[in-house]
């Protein structure tokens, strides 16, 4: 296989790195038996008289396995996790505001996703003042309760904090990433009109007004 071959298939996708893996234990092998046999090879790869491609060992087969492995361990995609994940972890006052620790080696795949969602359906709203859990509920096809049910299960908070956390990091997000010049602006663009409100609420998550965070921004 030359160096063309091998970046063609770097290209490709995990899964059809690891089929065409599976694909060549077969005839490969087969391959690596006959390679025992010959002696009479003077390069590392070089062409027979019926223009097939032979190695010089068994061991040059393997690491060309090996390496196809590795292209395809490299090239899957990132587990995708709930954003809550990485606020609860890197916010201690978030921590402090769930009432058991959030671990995410015990929600199932399926919760992940359906928190991927939930989250989701609140960051399409989140400029909306109020934003309604009967309507959220709907859209993740469970009722008020469930929804309230399954946040506080899996999270350890009640709906409306857990969407209040998501709404201040979002926030959080817009100062850090320049997307708005006044405490206002980013506030409305949060689902806050009250902006002494909102920024209370943010100083409780983040331990620093966003005034003060747009004064260093500047600086």
């Amino acid at each position: 296989m030359n160096l063309e071959s091998k970046n063609t298939i770097g290209t490709n996708s995990s899964d059809v790195l690891m089929q065409l893996v599976k694909e060549m234990k077969v005839p490969l092998a087969s391959l690596m038996e006959a390679n025992k046999r010959l002696t009479n090879v003077g390069t590392s790869m070089e062409k027979n008289d019926t223009n097939e491609v032979i190695f010089t060992s068994s061991q040059e087969i393997a690491s060309l396995i090996e390496e196809v492995v590795k292209l395809a361990n490299n090239n899957k995609p990132v587990e995708k996790l709930p954003i809550i994940y990485e606020i609860y972890h890197g916010n201690e006052r978030v921590k402090s505001m769930c009432k058991q620790e959030i671990n995410p080696n015990k929600i199932s795949k399926q919760d992940t996703s359906w928190l991927i969602e939930m989250e989701s359906e609140v960051y399409k709203n989140i400029k909306h003042k109020d934003l309604n859990l009967y309507d959220l509920s709907y859209k993740m096809a469970v009722s008020e309760r469930q929804l309230h049910r399954k946040i506080k299960s899996l999270l350890h908070l009640t709906p409306n904090k857990y969407i209040r956390i998501l709404r201040l990091h979002k926030a959080k997000q817009f100062i850090d990433d320049y997307m708005y010049d006044t405490i206002s602006q980013i506030s409305y663009a949060v689902g806050y009109y009250d902006t002494h409100y909102f920024s209370k609420l943010f100083c409780q998550q983040y331990g620093a007004f966003p005034k003060e965070l747009l004064r260093e921004r500047k600086l």
